[in-house]
């Protein structure tokens, strides 16, 4: 569901305290696409902006959703992609994401 390494190598390059700021910036940006995906005109555009998000943080089952359902809006299928499936799949990833952060990375 998150991929670790990535997480790591990510609060290396950037610090800590620049990783917070990414964190917190990550959070807002995929909530609000959430939220208003529903009404995007350009379902696919708004996918492949929250898929780009979750992988640079790690968030791969995230990730590997929002690609699907970007290939299937790229294929004219916008009301085949599962927006429920995305919404519950964030929440498990985020709330796992802030429950296991601290324990790994002061390791």
């Amino acid at each position: 569901m998150i991929d670790w390494t990535k997480v790591t190598e990510l609060v290396n390059d950037v610090g800590r305290d620049g990783f917070d700021e990414v964190l917190e910036l990550f959070l807002q940006e995929v909530e609000t696409a959430l939220q208003t995906m529903a009404l995007s005109e350009d379902l696919e555009a708004a996918l492949h902006f929250v898929k780009g998000c979750a992988m640079n943080l790690g968030f791969t089952e995230f990730a590997a959703l929002c690609a699907s359902g970007e290939a299937l809006a790229a294929r004219g299928r916008p009301d085949s992609v599962d927006l429920g499936a995305l919404h519950r799949v964030y929440r498990e990833s985020r709330d796992r994401f802030l429950a296991e952060f601290p324990a790994r990375i002061a390791a």
